[in-house]
C-alpha cells in the first residue's frame, strides 16, 4: 500500500473502534457461555474476564509494534525487521489464519440457521448469499466496510434490549459461592474464550489506515475490546443465572434458548428476532476476516489491489465452509484457531517487537 492508497482509504478512530467491535461481536456469541461453563462451570464468566484483560496485553504487545512503523502495515514493515523471505512465510500463515476463522464463521453461521430457522434450506444457499454480498463490499477500500460497521453497531442496542426483559427471570444465586471451579478450571476455562474474543491482531494492517495519533488508535483498539469483553461477561452472567448448573451442561447455544423461554406479548418469536442481530454480527465478523485474508493474499503477490484476491479466495471458501458444516468439524477446527491465536495474537508480535528493538528498526531508521 502506497502513501496515496492510505490518504485515499483512511478512516477515524470512531471507525476503527466500530470495526475492531465487530469483529470481537461475532458467532461466538451464542456458545461462550457454554464452552466456558464445559470447564470452569458456573465461574465461566471469570474466565471471560480473564482472556479480556489477557487480551488487553497483546493490545500493547501490538501496539508498541505497529507504533513503531506508524504509516506502514505489517506486510510493509516485515522484511525491515526479519527479511523478506521470513516476511512471506509469516504473512502466509497469517492469511491462512484468517482464511481458517472465515470458514469457521461462515460454517457456524449455517449449522445456527439449519438448526433455528431454515431447516430445510441447502446450506450452499446461504454461503452463496453470504459471500456474495461480503465480495461485494469488502472489494472496495476500508472506509465503506468501516461505515457499514458503524451502521450495523447499532443492532448491539437491540441485543441489551432483549436482555432488558429477561432480568426478572434471573436468580443470582445460581452464581454463588464464587470462585468454586478453583483457579486452575478458571484459567483453562479463559483459553475456551480466546476464539470470541480474538480480532485485535487487525490493528497491524489497520493501524496506518486509521487518522489518528498513536495513543488515539490505542485507544479505539483496547476500548472495543473492553466492550465486547464486558458484553459476553454480562451474556455469561445472565445464562449462567437463568439455567442451573446441571441444565447448562446440555444447551450448547443458552442464549438463544433463554431468549426463547421468555414470553412477551405480541411477539411469538423473540428467538428469531435475536438470531436476526446474531445474523449481522456474524456477518461483519466474516468480512473482517476475508477481508485481512485477502490484503494479505495480495501483499503475498505483490498484486496493486486486491480484489481479484477477493475472488479468488470465495471460491475457496464457499466449498470449505460447507464441506464443515457439521458438530464434527467445527468442534475440530475451532480447537485448532484457539491454540493458533496464542501464536499469532501473542507470540509472533512480541517477538517480532524484541528483535525490532534489539535491531532498533523503526520507520525513520528504514
Amino acid at each position: 500500500m502506497g502513501e496515496k492508497m492510505k490518504r485515499e482509504a483512511s478512516i477515524s478512530t470512531w471507525q476503527l473502534f466500530f470495526f475492531m467491535l465487530q469483529t470481537y461481536v461475532g458467532s461466538g456469541i451464542l456458545s461462550l457461555p457454554y464452552d466456558v461453563h464445559q470447564v470452569a462451570g458456573k465461574d465461566g464468566w471469570l474466565s471471560i474476564l480473564l482472556m479480556g484483560f489477557y487480551m488487553q496485553i497483546g493490545i500493547i504487545v501490538i501496539w508498541l509494534l505497529a507504533s513503531r512503523f506508524p504509516n506502514k502495515a505489517l506486510p510493509e514493515f516485515l522484511p525491515l525487521i526479519v527479511g523478506r523471505a521470513i516476511s512471506v512465510l509469516i504473512i502466509a500463515l497469517y492469511m491462512f489464519l484468517f482464511f481458517m476463522t472465515t470458514s469457521q464463521i461462515l460454517a457456524v453461521f449455517l449449522s445456527i440457521a439449519a438448526d433455528w430457522a431454515f431447516p430445510r434450506t441447502p446450506p450452499i444457499v446461504f454461503a452463496v448469499i453470504v459471500t456474495a454480498i461480503t465480495v461485494y463490499l469488502i472489494q472496495e477500500d476500508i472506509r465503506v466496510i468501516a461505515r457499514f460497521h458503524v451502521l450495523m453497531s447499532f443492532f448491539l442496542m437491540g441485543v441489551l434490549m432483549i436482555f432488558l426483559f429477561i432480568l426478572k427471570y434471573l436468580n443470582v444465586y445460581y452464581l454463588l459461592p464464587i470462585g468454586s471451579s478453583g483457579v486452575q478450571n478458571i484459567v483453562a476455562g479463559a483459553q475456551k474464550a480466546i476464539y470470541s474474543l480474538a480480532g485485535m491482531e487487525m490493528l497491524l494492517w489497520l493501524f496506518p489506515l486509521t487518522q489518528a495519533n498513536n495513543k488515539g488508535k490505542w485507544k479505539a483498539a483496547a476500548g472495543a475490546s473492553l466492550a465486547a469483553t464486558t458484553l459476553f461477561t454480562l451474556l455469561a452472567l445472565c445464562a449462567f443465572s437463568f439455567f442451573s448448573t446441571a441444565k447448562l451442561k446440555h444447551i450448547p447455544e443458552p442464549i438463544i434458548y433463554m431468549i426463547k423461554s421468555i414470553e412477551f406479548g405480541i411477539v411469538e418469536r423473540l428467538d428469531l428476532i435475536f438470531l436476526v442481530f446474531w445474523a449481522v454480527f456474524s456477518i461483519t465478523s466474516f468480512m473482517n476476516y476475508f477481508y485481512l485474508a485477502a490484503l494479505s493474499a495480495a501483499s503475498i503477490t505483490k498484486a496493486k489491489h486486491h480484489k481479484t484476491a477477493v475472488y479468488v479466495l470465495s471460491l475457496l471458501i464457499i466449498p470449505m465452509s460447507v464441506y464443515t458444516n457439521n458438530a464434527e468439524s467445527i468442534k475440530m477446527i475451532g480447537g485448532f484457531l484457539s491454540w493458533s491465536y496464542h501464536v499469532f495474537l501473542f507470540f509472533i508480535p512480541l517477538f517480532l517487537l524484541v528483535i525490532a528493538m534489539i535491531r532498533r528498526k523503526r520507520e525513520s531508521t528504514g
